[in-house]
């Protein structure tokens, strides 16, 4: 599969907030245990991109939707794999 391309996955909506916590756990991982969802956000805000995957600012021709950073969309995948491994996580337990 491109990393350019969201698998096919079908989810209901308990899978997808599963699937979204392996991916904002995966970030967190990546960036050493900090945390800055601004960061995420800005680089999955959604674009249109024309035929050769470049966002041009205008609405013509055959154009997709994608995150304005393509490695979102291989972090989702890898989250939506590691969800269908491994299912919910398991609950933390809290220390006194």
């Amino acid at each position: 599969m491109s990393e350019n391309l969201f698998s096919n996955d079908t989810l209901t909506e308990e899978e997808a907030f599963w699937v979204m916590w392996y991916y904002l756990e995966g970030h967190y991982e990546l960036a050493g245990g900090q945390f800055d969802l601004s960061d995420i956000l800005s680089a999955s805000q959604p674009f249109e991109f024309d035929e050769n995957g470049h966002f041009d600012g205008e609405v013509k021709g055959n154009r997709r939707i994608g995150p304005a950073d393509s490695g979102m969309i291989w972090h989702w995948n890898e989250a939506v794999k590691k969800y269908r491994e491994h299912g919910r996580p398991k609950p933390t337990q809290l220390k006194k």
